[in-house]
């Protein structure tokens, strides 16, 4: 069963990352970067409470920015699936498409620090 924390942890990924990516297609860089520190702060609480698999639940969301950021943070607790999705990412024709290929390029080089 979920605990009180981790479902709290779900719901905020899931919001930040979704209006992440709505702030990413508006240009609105401002609330894009305050909701980037907001997913980092997620991503820490998650690793801090070992929770880091939390991430995985979201590889087959609708939208493109929660399996993302769900794939990016998830490359160290579940890189095969993590690769997957963002290799289907990176070969769509969604908006997303270029920062899925840099990530998982990066990744694969291991030029990419996770938090």
């Amino acid at each position: 069963m979920n605990s009180v924390e981790e479902i709290k942890l779900k719901e905020r990924f899931k919001i930040d990352a979704t209006n992440h990516g709505k702030a990413i297609l508006a240009g609105e860089y401002k609330i894009a970067n305050k909701l980037h520190k907001s997913l980092t702060a997620v991503y820490r609480k998650a690793n801090e409470l070992q929770l880091a698999d939390i991430f995985s639940n979201f590889f087959d969301e609708k939208n493109e920015s929660v399996r993302l950021w769900a794939a990016t943070f998830s490359l160290r607790s579940n890189t095969a699936e993590a690769e997957k999705t963002l290799e289907k990412l990176a070969e769509s024709p969604l908006i997303f498409a270029l920062s899925a290929k840099t990530t998982l390029q990066l990744w694969k080089q291991g030029k990419l620090e996770l938090l």
